[in-house]
């Protein structure tokens, strides 16, 4: 077939260009493949709908990802690399850094490119006129205020208002600005697609379209017959152990022939080509042969007898219950209701989507380059699948494009270091969106029945819960589920007794994992919508019945024993008092005045509380070295996926050596250079990780000074 390739002219960021390009051929695709761009993101599979590639087209904004590079010939193109003028950042891209608009990162050149274009039509904008031009442009990190206030800054500055100068202020609890953010907002930041190496090669999954059926037989000869295809690797391949034990008990990498596949998304070949679409391309052609099982996607229906058996044991994973006090004997004489709640599977959406680039190093191991949050505890893991001892393995976290739990599962980064593993070229493996949606953990749906009591009064009498939760075709740690599910549910109040069941339950549904606050926001939502209707019964104000029963230090909590310290709820819902009653006359008022139309307004509060703390020895590592450059360097490990730990640890550390932080070198994340600084989930990373980094510094800064005396001769 003859070319379709022409040559296409146009200013790029100030400078004239001239690509070599199919017409039809996406705007992103050129300026990130061709030209090197990488600062224009894609995060919804070039459908238009996340607004990350957002560029400038002759001054408005575009969507990268489907304007054709052929209908830019002779315009002008400005991307996120081209805002800084004269080594000065542009005035919004300077309002995210001081406003604190940047987090992870991923989704903030889109956000400064639409920001852009509204400034360039209006230096007046009003705030709707801000939402609306930010109205494309998703972000999963910021819940936008922060941004619309950058957006409102940089027009102020524009517009010649002086900007506030920052008072000089210590360094824990002031300069809030991140290290990593002037990187951020200038597109220099490297995510793992951003990432370019000589003769990569691209990966794609082969993955089961049925829910639950047994795999008769594998045949990759037809996708090896297709051009640019390389490899093509089954659980055959595998030349260690082909299973996440331990972390997710019964899921395979990839799943043989003979075996069962227990959700859609199931990965059963691997295919390694010369490019993302001969990859796609040969995962197609790799011919499987299914034969369908029954299905069984409701965990409350996975629990009768005669459902669909999905594992030998049973479909019953794990199970927690909690007795305190007498129950029946509490509900003597209390107002009881009976409450039922579900909640659904919730996909972490992270903009950037799970992406893992791996090859083999100058001294034979296996280097695996991803967005995760235990690069430590996911190097234990390759190595088993790889047969090969961890210190033959290194991991590497970049910048990460959101997490929210969700790259905490190590199964992408297994399956990338195996096609490395094989054919000892870099390859890139990709997730599209649609995968992301069907193969990535889940937050855990539950089925909730609620029955709780009270005196007349408003004293909590009696707790019963029963929780089933469904965690899908896979473990992924969902077994501690049941233990979080009842520890959750009792919430921050005083209960005379307590009757609590939990369930995990294996369905075909797609698996569920790690999300923010891990089992603990569905038991929540039950809980406290139970209170609003128990107190509609009684007749008592929500927060008054909250602040009757809030727990103190003296409370025998629903488990059993009192809390080790206080916990400062009584505190918070007195705090909200003012404001809750101030919302209450607001939506009075606001309901009198359109009594005629069918809408109202509410007023909702709810409490919680969190299992902080982890059972058994847990211990973070952190190092300190002075160079012979006499700058200072830290090395940790508490990956930074938007939540700004790098500059948390960066601060501590400042502190303590009494430095600013820009004198200090970072090093966070990387197997080969950093210890294993220990698990980083549930809010742990600033006081486990940030005790370590600040025990490394001090007793650096102690050494520092003992030398000094000793070279000196003086105290």
């Amino acid at each position: 077939m003859p070319t379709l390739t022409k040559e296409i002219s146009f200013c790029l960021n100030g400078r004239e260009r001239t690509v070599a390009a199919e017409p039809g051929r996406s705007l992103l695709r050129v300026l990130r493949d061709d030209l090197g761009l990488t600062g224009t993101k894609q995060g919804c599979d070039s459908q238009g709908e996340c607004g990350a590639c957002t560029v400038l087209l002759d001054g408005e904004a575009v969507r990268s990802c489907l304007t054709p590079v052929g209908k830019v010939a002779g315009r002008e193109v400005t991307t996120v690399e081209g805002l800084a003028q004269g080594g000065r950042l542009h005035p919004l891209q300077q309002a995210f850094v001081d406003c604190g608009a940047v987090q992870c990162g991923y989704c903030t050149p889109g956000m400064l490119m639409a920001g852009v274009a509204l400034l360039n039509r209006t230096i007046h904008p009003t705030r709707q006129e801000i939402l609306e031009a930010l109205d494309g442009n998703l972000c999963r990190c910021t819940g936008y205020r922060t941004i619309v206030e950058a957006v409102e800054a940089a027009a102020a500055a524009l517009h010649g208002e002086a900007v506030p100068a920052r008072p000089e202020q210590e360094v824990i609890g002031g300069s809030q600005v991140r290290v990593d953010a002037v990187d951020k907002v200038t597109g220099a930041a490297r995510y793992t697609e951003d990432i370019q190496m000589p003769g990569l090669l691209h990966a794609a999954l082969v993955r089961s379209p049925l829910p639950h059926a047994v795999v008769e037989g594998i045949d990759p000869g037809p996708a090896l017959e297709m051009p640019g295809v390389v490899r093509v690797l089954t659980a055959a391949d595998i030349p260690g152990v082909n299973s996440l034990e331990g972390y997710s008990q019964d899921e395979p990498l990839l799943t043989p022939a003979g075996d069962t596949v227990r959700m859609v998304g199931a990965a059963v070949a691997l295919v390694v080509a010369e490019s993302v679409e001969a990859a796609r391309v040969g995962a197609a052609a790799v011919r499987v042969d299914y034969h369908p099982l029954p299905a069984v996607y409701d965990a409350v229906e996975a629990m009768k007898p005669g459902a669909v058996r999905l594992y030998p044991g049973g479909n019953v994973l794990s199970s927690c219950e909690l007795h305190f006090g007498d129950l029946e004997t509490a509900l003597v004489g209390s107002e009881v209701v009976e409450t039922e709640y579900r909640t659904s599977f919730l996909e972490h959406v992270a903009l950037e989507r799970e992406t893992v680039l791996s090859y083999t190093d100058e001294q034979g191991r296996v280097v695996v380059v991803a967005g995760h949050q235990e690069p430590h505890w996911a190097q234990g893991w390759i190595a088993r699948a790889l047969g090969q001892p961890a210190e033959r393995v290194r991991v590497i976290t970049p910048p990460v494009g959101g997490a929210f739990g969700g790259k905490q599962d190590p199964w992408p980064l297994m399956a990338g270091a195996l096609a490395a593993y094989h054919v000892r070229r870099p390859v890139r493996l990709t997730y599209s969106r649609r995968e992301s949606f069907d193969a990535s953990p889940k937050r855990h749906p539950y089925t909730m029945a609620f029955r709780i009591g009270a005196r007349h009064d408003g004293a909590l009498t009696g707790l019963q819960m029963r929780i089933v939760a469904n965690t899908g075709a896979y473990d992924c740690d969902g077994r501690y589920i049941p233990n979080y599910a009842v520890v959750a549910g009792g919430g921050p109040y005083r209960w005379e007794a307590v009757d609590a069941f939990a369930w995990s339950v294996y369905t075909n549904g797609p698996k569920a994992g790690q999300m923010r606050g891990f089992g603990t926001p569905q038991s929540t939502l039950g809980r406290e919508c139970s209170l609003d209707e128990l107190a509609a019964r009684l007749g008592l104000d929500p927060l008054a019945l909250r602040l009757r029963n809030a727990i103190d230090d003296e409370t025998v909590t629903f488990l059993g024993y009192p809390p080790a310290e206080t916990m400062g709820y009584r505190q918070c819902l007195e705090a909200i008092r003012p404001h809750y009653q101030a919302a209450l006359a607001a939506v009075e008022q606001a309901n009198r005045s359109r009594a005629d139309g069918p809408w109202r307004r509410g007023v909702g509060l709810a409490g919680m509380w969190y299992r902080f703390g982890k059972a058994g020895r847990l211990e973070s590592e952190a190092r300190a070295e002075l160079g012979r450059d006499g700058r200072i360097t830290l090395f940790f490990a508490a990956p930074d996926y938007g939540q700004g730990t790098t500059t948390v640890m960066a601060q501590l550390a400042a502190e303590v050596l009494g430095l600013p932080v820009e004198r200090l070198r970072l090093v966070n994340a990387d197997t080969a250079l950093t210890p294993d600084s220990g698990i980083q989930g549930a809010s742990r990373s600033t006081y486990w990780v940030g005790g370590a980094v600040v025990q490394a510094a001090r007793v650096l800064h102690e050494r520092i000074l003992r030398t000094a005396a000793e070279m000196l001769d003086c105290p």
